[in-house]
């Protein structure tokens, strides 16, 4: 049961997120993700994501691996790893 109230981050499906840059640090890797508008929010392992009671559970130098919870037909609770891929931004495209 939650008592906290929603992050932003936790107000959005994980498909309306977009992976803009991680960045390393002595500390471990950081990503910055985007929502739809364009807001950009800093992640790190153990960040709440989703609407789904995501959690980033590891930040590779191509993607960041969200672990999610859900509810199976029986009611059973069970775990989904879930990618976010870098966004590659296309070369040579218009300046």
């Amino acid at each position: 049961v939650r008592t906290a109230p929603l992050t932003p981050l936790q107000k959005y499906d994980i498909s309306q997120l977009k992976l803009v840059a991680i960045l390393s640090t002595p500390e471990g890797n950081i990503a910055l993700v985007e929502d739809s508008t364009g807001r950009g929010y800093f992640v790190k392992r153990g960040t709440e994501i989703g609407k789904n009671d995501g959690k980033v559970t590891k930040i590779l130098k191509d993607r960041i691996i969200i672990e999610e919870l859900y509810s199976d037909v029986w009611g059973q609770t069970k775990k989904n790893e879930v990618y976010l891929l870098l966004h590659k931004i296309e070369e040579g495209g218009e300046s």
